[in-house]
């Protein structure tokens, strides 16, 4: 058996309901040949950031030719143009934003849902370079998790040498990703110039990182741990002391900005609130000085507590409420599930003429921007039919001739 296909074995797999994140290039093409070739049949996901004109085009035929291959559910998704083009975008930090997003969909909708992504060791390698000479702590020089968050990396372990390998002895075909070859972004110059030098040089090179990688990624899980409890007491009291956040260190306060999604720029924010350099409140966060330290969340609910319930009805009420939703299952592609929304996605409220933007509706109602990825919507397929508290989808509201009701309300 080949190495790709024991790592691929040895990843305990079977448990889950898979779906690959496939480009059609070398690395995602082989994890997905492999999987099929033993047996699995995941679903697809892939991406079209129409960023390379035809060739975008191309690939994305390619992978639908693989799934007709092997008789797999793919789906395709378009990143609309407006969020990788324009003057002040990151184009990298946008895209990765855009798939994870999707990522995330496909993962909440039940726990079984994982997505599989083919980065390789020397990924790993890349990734530990660049994180090293942005002065990255120990977050980002721990480099990616094999499986973290409904996300599993089977192939770190192995190399970009051993994929191209498997994938010639099986006779494969993939497509080539010619901006690859380009030295425009720090990656591929390390990926096409400083690496291949750095490793001729240095045989044990990747296996010094992968080391350095793990005890790092030891020292966050051990990090964790330490913090666990006060996370869950500061996330209750809806504040933070200054003596708290002084005694911490750096690497805590990361933590605790991912485990409450706050942007890492608050970290600066927070120091001159406590030395008065700014008014009571952190610009664009829900973030603002108290006596003793900092708090949130004085004035709005928060939506990561609440909980909701679905239930079939036989009749519509004589009064309705915006946090009751009736949807006519007739209607809809398939039963509404609780989800987020993405930033393209909208709805057509009921009594208005056209579709509105979802957060611009989130805005307009007072949601932080902070909050707005996160407030919970149900959807049927890519649809959204209600945003709890704001808006019911027309054309999925039940009327008195449905035969069909779904009662969406929040507990």
């Amino acid at each position: 058996m080949s190495v790709v296909e024991n790592v691929l074995r040895e990843s305990g797999l079977e448990q889950f309901n898979l779906r690959v994140a496939c480009s059609g290039g070398l690395d995602s093409t082989v994890l997905l040949e492999a999987l099929v070739s033993m047996g699995f049949k995941p679903s697809i996901l892939h991406i079209n950031y129409q960023l390379r004109g035809e060739a975008s085009e191309q690939d994305e035929a390619f992978v639908r030719n693989l799934a007709k291959k092997h008789q797999l559910e793919i789906e395709a998704v378009r990143c609309p143009q407006e969020l990788t083009k324009g003057n002040g975008i990151n184009l990298q930090e946008a895209a990765r934003n855009f798939r994870h997003k999707h990522f995330q969909y496909f993962i909440q909708q039940h726990p079984d849902n994982h997505i599989l992504l083919a980065h390789h060791q020397d990924d790993q390698v890349e990734t530990f370079f660049l994180q090293l000479i942005r002065g990255a702590g120990i977050f980002g020089l721990g480099g990616m998790h094999p499986e973290r968050n409904g996300i599993i990396r089977p192939f770190l372990s192995l190399t970009k040498e051993e994929l191209r390998n498997y994938a010639l002895e099986k006779g494969l075909s993939w497509r080539e990703d010619a901006s690859n070859a380009e030295n425009n972004y720090k990656r591929n110059q390390f990926r096409n110039i400083l690496l291949p030098e750095l490793q001729q040089s240095i045989p044990e090179l990747s296996a010094s990182v992968q080391f350095l990688q793990l005890k790092f990624r030891e020292e966050q899980q051990s990090l964790r741990e330490n913090l666990h409890e006060r996370l869950t007491q500061w996330r209750h009291n809806s504040q933070i002391s200054f003596r708290e956040w002084n005694a911490i260190s750096i690497e805590e306060r990361i933590l605790i900005c991912n485990f409450f999604t706050w942007p890492a720029w608050v970290m600066q924010r927070i120091g001159e609130l406590e030395q008065a350099k700014l008014s009571s409140k952190i610009d664009n966060t829900y973030l603002f000085r108290t006596k003793e330290g900092i708090s949130w969340n004085a004035n709005f609910l928060q939506t990561s507590h609440w909980e909701f319930k679905i239930q079939e009805v036989e009749i519509l009420p004589d009064r309705f409420s915006t946090w009751e939703a009736y949807i006519d299952l007739n209607k809809c592609a398939s039963k509404p599930i609780q989800s987020t929304a993405f930033e393209t996605d909208r709805i057509q409220k009921i009594g208005t003429p056209g579709k509105s933007k979802v957060y611009k509706l989130l805005k307009d109602h007072g949601i932080p921007e902070q909050w707005r990825s996160t407030y919970p919507v149900f959807k049927s397929g890519e649809e959204i039919v209600w945003i709890p508290g704001i808006a019911v989808s027309q054309k999925h509201a039940a009327s008195a001739s449905t035969t069909l009701i779904a009662k969406l309300s929040k507990r």
